[in-house]
């Protein structure tokens, strides 16, 4: 009896014992944890004051003010105003007819990008000699920089440029023909300098979305065409009831990319090719923020146009969302 009660302590201990090694050894475990996770705070530590310095300052400084009367013709006019510079563009012309051009080059952009993205990444999603080049000659008006895109544009729409000399030919042709008198007015015509504005976009525009677009292509199963064709469905069948399901999401997500990219972008484009001309036929709303800030030297104005360019395309990317939702093509 004695023996066993012996041989109990003694085991008893020898499990105490482990026991307290193994605490002692996550201890050490967690101390040596806790030092690799401060560790990894601290290598973060310089890309955070970076990102604050580069990002969140800005904001909080131009934010800060367009609450506040700041024109650099008259500086000693600085004050605190509140949301009065808000108030100000909202019920300003300026605001409104530039918010109508972007709507419309907005607009224009986003249905032209998508239904050339989509035809193009068709055909370059079936198999013919020389696709590999077509692909990468494809990605070149992407590459370009936004401003020699609008200063090739204009020299295409410019008094001697190809695309100026073609249309007037044909305007020409038709007006002999038809016996009709319309008068082409080149890059002085408003409706031509806006659309032709709308062209350098989607050109250099195109290419994102079809690179997205022919992603979505490649991963539609090949059976489902298969078993289309064997039902007897055409082309257009095939196209409409397989492809166009599986570039629901991908439509959405470049039209939102596409909306943002012509109410915070198109700057570029318009500053080399049209200067907001003729007259404010080309206003759009960035151009319209950039002479706020560095025409009229009102910069509480202009930064109230940007927070305002951003609440607005927040608001259409919020209603692309929840179409998509309701159409039960993002899954939650």
């Amino acid at each position: 009896m004695s023996e066993n009660t012996l041989e109990d302590q003694t085991s008893a201990s020898r499990f105490g014992s482990r026991s307290h090694r193994g605490d002692r050894n996550i201890s050490r475990l967690s101390t040596k944890e806790r030092g690799d996770r401060i560790f990894a705070y601290l290598l973060n530590v310089p890309s955070v004051i970076l990102i604050l310095a580069l990002i969140a300052y800005p904001v909080v400084v131009s934010l800060w003010t367009s609450l506040h009367r700041y024109n650099l013709r008259r500086p000693e006019d600085h004050a605190f105003v509140g949301l009065g510079n808000y108030v100000d563009v909202l019920t300003s012309y300026d605001f409104w007819h530039s918010l109508r051009v972007t709507l419309y080059f907005g607009g224009m952009s986003v249905a032209l990008v998508i239904i050339v993205a989509i035809g193009i990444a068709v055909l370059f999603n079936e198999q013919f000699r020389g696709r590999g080049l077509a692909r990468a000659l494809l990605l070149i008006p992407w590459a370009v920089p936004g401003i020699v895109n609008g200063l090739m544009w204009a020299g295409l729409f410019g008094e001697h440029g190809a695309f100026n000399q073609m249309i007037g030919d044909f305007v020409g042709l038709f007006n002999r023909l038809t016996g009709a008198e319309i008068e082409y007015l080149g890059m002085a015509s408003p409706f031509v300098a806006l659309n032709a504005a709308i062209a350098a976009h989607v050109w250099r525009s195109v290419p994102f979305a079809c690179i997205i677009f022919l992603a979505a292509l490649q991963a539609i199963p090949g059976e489902q065409y298969r078993a289309a064709q064997v039902d007897g469905a055409n082309a257009w069948r095939r196209f409409q009831h397989i492809t166009l399901p599986w570039l629901l999401h991908p439509i959405m997500i470049v039209a939102i990319i596409e909306t943002m990219n012509a109410f915070r972008g198109g700057f570029d484009i318009i500053y080399a090719l049209t200067a907001g001309g003729p007259g404010d036929a080309t206003y759009v709303i960035a151009w319209q923020t950039y002479k706020e800030a560095f025409g009229r030297l009102n910069f509480g104005g202009s930064n109230a146009y940007s927070y305002l360019i951003t609440v607005i395309t927040m608001g259409l990317a919020i209603i692309y969302i929840r179409v998509l939702y309701r159409r039960g093509t993002v899954q939650g």
